[in-house]
């Protein structure tokens, strides 16, 4: 296999030239498909040792061609570009072998820097199992079914024929191919037909003789043209270009890419920014619609520079330790203290304020301060003795964290040998220690997100272990086994992923999948390249959690 021989494969032409003329220049010799057929096709015949291949195109997908080159060419690398990147599609395109994965727009320098990389070896395949590839769905970004499931219950030819829409990529013949198609008028023509394929009428004023005579036929309406397909703004926009630019002015529609979004060059857009820099500071706050030299000139200079994004003064409040006569005893400021010379003989002895304590005399009693140790859990606010009046001693004792009484081992293991009194008690087996086996260990610091995610992966009859520090989540790990973790990504203490890898050297076998509300396409592509099964961004659904553990699980399987 030669070390510079690459292939393209992307449905727009423009884009498969582009990616030609960047890697010419270093000597790679490029080869071009529009489709995964005529990739495929080209791959039997000749050798590649790179694939570089757009995701959403007609026919089979990116990933599915991916999918299918791992299978037949396993030593030809493979590259995933798009214009569509999602945190899903990368963390499934690393999975499934690709070395790296490349969001549209790309500068020539940064594909041939990946170019470069994959082929001197630098980027690696992640090493996953055939059989959790096989699972992998890559029938479509958004189409949940596999797409043996689909050629089952509607045939090959149709599956065959799915795009990125779920919708059937159907191929509409030209219609200058079809019979007595008149390019005159635009259109398949009874009179051209009976004219033997011609229109004499037409080709002198280059007009179609029927429009012309309906036209004159209505009074007051204006010639009618062809519709001319070259004035659509998009494929997905139908819109004209006159109407458009009506509405929007000609310079959006200069910036108009072929999808119909606005892209504006960046150094359009640094001008833009550097124009509005200056007026920054005029600017107080989104939802306060005034300027700042209309408040300064009103409430002066140093109001509105304290004005924060609340639209109130941010004030900086003194310490109160720094108050003149401020006692630390009774911690407040205090007369008695003034008068004593800054000191309190009384309140250092008993390391209580005098004044406070003559009030808790004068009204009869001593307020006692909740006693932390004493309550049940940190999310079950309840002190001992309340619960154990109404439940008794034994149920609080079986308590645990988790707000679930649990009956110690030993206690059950009398309870039974108390009913097997008439039978001889045989000898237990010592076993040897070892990690004791759970289902799920779930790492976020935030408390509520944690304890959302134990309620609705419980109901499912999951076991659930929590932790919400890196201390805590290395101790677990340590000393229990875990088929399933569910990490955040932003733990305090935890640089980069060194947590995932943490746990994937403690615990190989166990899936891992990455919870963050802070996603991004890099992470992404990182955490699966270390072994992540997963990536879920916050916020998510009950559903969307409870997808992704069943999808877990079964890898696991």
């Amino acid at each position: 296999m030669e070390s510079n021989r690459i292939l393209v494969v992307d449905d727009e032409k423009g884009i498969c030239d582009n990616v030609r003329k960047i890697l010419s220049k270093k000597k790679y010799e490029v080869t071009q498909a529009l489709s995964a057929a005529e990739a495929l096709e080209k791959m039997a015949g000749e050798s590649f040792a790179l694939l570089i291949s757009d995701i959403v195109m007609p026919g089979k997908n990116g990933l599915e061609l991916l999918k299918l080159v791992k299978e037949q060419w396993p030593l030809t690398k493979v590259l995933i570009m798009t214009a569509y990147a999602s945190t899903d599609t990368a963390v499934k395109a690393i999975r499934l072998g690709a070395v790296d994965y490349i969001p549209k727009p790309f500068t020539p320098e940064e594909i041939r820097n990946k170019v470069e990389k994959a082929l001197s070896g630098e980027l690696k395949e992640t090493p996953i199992p055939d059989g959790e590839k096989r699972v992998i769905n890559v029938i479509d970004l958004d189409i949940p079914f596999d797409r043996q499931e689909v050629a089952k219950a509607a045939g090959e030819e149709y599956a065959d024929s799915l795009g990125p829409s779920d919708m059937p990529a159907v191929e509409l013949p030209s219609l200058e191919a079809l019979e007595f198609y008149c390019k005159t008028g635009g259109k398949v023509c009874d009179i051209f037909k009976k004219l033997g394929n011609t229109c004499k009428a037409g080709l002198k004023n280059n007009e179609c003789p029927q429009a012309k005579k309906g036209a004159k036929g209505k009074k007051g309406a204006s010639d009618k043209k062809g519709f001319d397909p070259r004035k659509l703004i998009g494929i997905d926009l139908p819109f004209s270009y006159e109407e458009v630019v009506s509405a929007t002015g000609p310079e959006y529609i200069m910036s108009l890419q072929g999808d119909g979004i606005s892209f504006v060059p960046y150094e359009e857009l640094k001008a833009r920014v550097a124009e509005m820099l200056p007026r920054k500071r005029d600017v107080i706050d989104v939802d306060m619609p005034f300027q700042r030299e209309e408040v300064a000139r009103s409430a002066g200079e140093a109001y509105a520079d304290s004005l924060g994004p609340s639209d109130m003064p941010a004030v900086s409040a003194p310490s109160q330790e720094t108050l003149e006569h401020y006692c630390k005893t009774g911690q407040k400021v205090c007369d008695i203290f003034k008068k004593l010379g800054n000191t309190c003989k009384a309140g250092l002895k008993s390391n209580e304020c005098p004044q406070a304590k003559a009030k808790k005399k004068a009204a009869g009693k001593k307020d006692e301060p909740i006693d932390v140790k004493r309550l049940i859990g940190i999310d079950m606010p309840f002190d001992y003795d309340e619960v154990a009046a109404v439940t008794g001693p034994g149920y609080v004792q079986r308590l645990q964290r988790g707000e679930l009484a649990l009956e110690p081992y030993e206690n059950l293991k009398q309870r039974i040998l108390k009913l097997k009194e008439k039978e001889p008690v045989r000898p237990v087996a010592v076993l040897p220690e070892k990690k004791t086996r759970e289902d799920i260990l779930v790492i976020d610091d935030e408390v509520a997100v944690n304890n959302n995610i134990r309620k609705i992966l419980s109901k499912k009859g999951y076991s659930i272990d929590q932790a919400m520090t890196r201390e805590e989540a290395l101790q677990k790990v340590k000393g229990k086994a875990y088929r399933l973790v569910l990490l955040d990504l932003r733990i305090p203490g935890v640089k980069g992923l060194e947590l995932l890898e943490t746990i994937r050297e403690s615990m190989p076998e166990a899936k891992v999948i990455i919870i963050t509300g802070y996603a991004s396409i890099e992470t992404a592509v990182e955490s699966a390249r270390l072994g992540a099964v997963d990536y879920l961004p916050k916020p998510f659904t009950p559903d969307e959690i409870r997808k992704v553990t069943e999808n877990a699980f079964l890898l696991a399987a």
